[in-house]
């Protein structure tokens, strides 16, 4: 193959880090506090292109068939294919300001995560969580708000998918305690987010003033999109929590179907 450059010694100059989570419990929020830090780059969106690639990594991973002899090997398509995303989270960096710590975001990186812990070893975990009810109540607003019609089979279908991040992140903090911080939603209600960021990693140090600003964004996020939220662009403390919109149907799947597994992440907060 090809050689392109191995950029992978630009890593010993800053701290990488991950705000992931599932869709509807906070991420971008915190993400954009991670971001108002005065040593992290200013606030950028989802870096889904990060994710398609290691979503194609996964893949040719776990085909053989074609990539043992197209690359020589298994371990020549991990070396190669691992090099192009290294390079391209470094030229990420650089873009951004070459910052002390580098913070990208994607809820749907949460299906990949033991694939980025195996590209990047070194890097850091920011997973949310949420209310189960809240989460699932959120994901109905917009099923609908894109014209669904959510029934229980669609409501169990979202508080199944809930369910399996939430396994996912209490699996990955068990294995990887130290480089995790999962990272609740509610301690944005009580404050405790500033402190709990800041012991995950020094160079954060949240601004709430400057929550939001960025030179890289101009606009974040269009209104018309049915993911938007009222609570989007908001300063935390005009951020207040929403009663979940179920009904008791709905509540009883979530019930069933994810609090036993939300239950099992918070044990490990």
């Amino acid at each position: 193959m090809i050689i392109s450059q191995d950029t992978t010694a630009y890593f010993n100059n800053y701290e990488l880090m991950f705000v992931t989570g599932h869709p509807r419990s906070g991420t971008t929020i915190t993400h954009a506090l991670v971001c108002s830090s005065e040593e992290v780059n200013d606030y950028v969106p989802e870096s889904s292109y990060l994710t398609g690639l290691v979503n194609n990594f996964i893949t040719g991973f776990n085909n053989d068939a074609h990539n043992v002899d197209f690359f020589g090997g298994k371990q020549a398509f991990v070396d190669y294919a691992g090099k192009q995303i290294r390079n391209f989270v470094n030229d990420c960096w650089i873009g951004f300001g070459a910052p002390k710590t580098l913070a990208l975001k994607d809820p749907l990186m949460m299906a990949g995560l033991d694939a980025f812990k195996g590209i990047f070893p070194f890097a850091k975990f920011v997973i949310t969580l949420r209310d189960p009810y809240e989460v699932v109540s959120s994901f109905c607003k917009v099923r609908q708000r894109q014209g669904a019609v959510v029934d229980a089979a669609m409501t169990e279908g979202l508080a199944r998918n809930a369910a399996l991040d939430y396994e996912r992140a209490a699996r990955f903090k068990a294995a990887n305690s130290n480089q995790v911080l999962l990272f609740h939603y509610d301690s944005l209600f009580d404050g405790s987010y500033l402190k709990k960021l800041s012991a995950f990693s020094p160079n954060i140090v949240c601004n709430p003033d400057k929550v939001w600003e960025s030179n890289f964004v101009s606009k974040k996020q269009k209104k018309d999109s049915a993911w938007h939220t009222e609570k989007y662009g908001e300063k935390p403390e005009n951020i207040t929590r929403n009663e979940p919109e179920l009904n008791d149907a709905q509540r009883s799947i979530v019930k069933r179907v994810t609090v036993p597994s939300y239950e099992k992440v918070i044990r490990e907060l």
